[in-house]
């Protein structure tokens, strides 16, 4: 029989805020004795950053083709403790826990196409013979952002924008633009409600119809070689609409933008940052460029009570995280993860390109691994009238999580933990 690691962590899911303690027990079972130097837990949370450039160059008359790699690497948290010294590991069942404390300033796990930030705790047998065994948990890691504490995100985003046709002395009157959105900040999961207001003063043009776009900014921070930036955009998502703006005539359209499941806004200076913004354009017709302009916006794991169709309620679900202050909420317990129906896994993990990690030997990589962001499924929605039945309906808004290759199941495991914990497992031959 080869040698088993499992992992119980004290969250069903493996999923915590900055400034909570993980708490957990590993357990590892041999069927022989092994020589070892140590076995220790190790933790670690840390962002890394690589991408590479292909570049030319002259020597000697000469143009050379190569590639230069940028990379860069912080580590927020690193922990070791001993849990076996040296000499005989005596085969059977050891069971070891652990208490790891998370900093309030722990940015949120993300990975991307070139980066990631990741957390993880790793059970090593350091051999005296052969290669040593590492046996791994990868866990999400959420830095709490809760908007209620920014009183600055309850004004309301208005952009206004003029666009001319042409240049002088063949100029038209102007299209004037005002795209207003009532709050700054929403959570995953929560609809961005938007109206735009379009009055076309063009005595010779016609609009084509609007676009809007969600979109995610990732900026990556490389030290090495030298210091250089990259960044990506990703459309989360977006609405057309094809309605046209005739000229001499005024028009207000209203939509909305979902808000799948993403990390927050990043708050910490780290070599990964994310931001969110909303992109709006008009469409001006064959030989005229688009109009568009963008609004920052923010995004938390914590909503705006005032964000919700009928905030009366609010309090009492508002999670209580590490960094809230007291009285903040209403309510002494976060909204429950259970019994949440999780939305279609692409929808939820919006995945697109992901980093490999090559510092890492590829049998000892966490790739299945995706970070997983609660959503807010049924926030700001208005009541719907209850159905008969012999139980109250729940009118408590919930959070759900993305269903992903890493996520438990709620039913009895092999190992026979129950839903009161999770367990994860290893194998290896040793």
């Amino acid at each position: 029989m080869p040698t088993v690691c499992t992992f119980e962590l004290d969250h069903r899911d493996p999923i915590y805020y900055s400034g909570e303690v993980i708490n957990g027990r590993i357990n590892l079972h041999t069927d022989s004795n092994k020589s070892v130097n140590e076995v220790y837990i190790l933790f670690r949370g840390e962002a890394k950053v690589s991408w590479d450039e292909h570049k030319t160059r002259t020597s000697n008359g000469k143009t050379q083709h190569y590639t230069e790699n940028y990379r860069g690497k912080q580590v927020y948290l690193k922990t070791h403790t001993q849990v076996f010294g040296s000499g005989d590991l005596p085969s059977g069942t050891h069971q070891y826990t652990f208490c790891i404390p998370l900093p309030l300033d722990c940015p949120t796990s993300c990975d991307m196409k070139y980066g990631k930030i990741h957390y993880e705790i790793s059970l090593v047998i350091d051999k005296q013979w052969g290669f040593n065994k590492d046996f791994k948990q990868p866990l999400t890691v959420l830095q709490s952002y809760n908007l209620n504490m920014s009183p600055e995100l309850l004004i309301p985003l208005v952009r206004e924008d003029v666009k001319y046709f042409c240049c002088w002395p063949c100029t038209s009157g102007p299209v004037l633009s005002t795209l207003i959105i009532p709050f700054g900040g929403y959570a995953p999961g929560q609809k961005i409600h938007y109206t735009l207001e379009i009055d076309n003063k063009s005595g010779a043009y016609d609009l084509d119809g609007i676009e809007l776009q969600l979109k995610q900014v990732c900026l990556f921070k490389a030290e090495i070689p030298h210091h250089k930036t990259r960044d990506i955009e990703k459309k989360l998502h977006g609405c057309c609409q094809g309605e046209r703006v005739l000229r001499f005539s005024k028009r207000i359209i209203k939509g909305s933008l979902l808000i799948p499941s993403v990390p927050p806004s990043s708050r910490t200076d780290s070599i990964i940052t994310v931001s969110y913004r909303v992109l709006f354009s008009i469409k001006m017709g064959d030989c005229h460029m688009d109009s568009e302009f963008d609004v920052p916006i923010v995004i938390g794991t914590i909503p705006l009570a005032q964000s919700a169709e009928d905030p009366t309620h609010v309090a009492e679900w508002i999670p209580h995280t590490p960094d809230t202050p007291a009285g903040a909420t209403g309510g002494d317990m976060p909204p429950s993860y259970d019994n949440c129906k999780p939305p279609s896994f692409e929808e939820a993990t919006n995945l697109g390109d992901r980093f490999i990690d090559t510092d890492v030997d590829e049998h000892n990589r966490t790739n299945d691994f995706i970070p997983r962001y609660p959503m807010y499924t049924n926030f700001a929605q208005p009541t719907a009238p209850p159905e008969a039945s012999d139980s109250p309906p729940s009118t408590v808004p919930v959070l759900s999580l993305p269903q992903g290759p890493t996520a438990p199941t709620n039913a009895e495991n092999s190992t026979g933990v129950t839903e009161s914990g999770t367990t994860y497992g290893w194998n290896a031959n040793m």
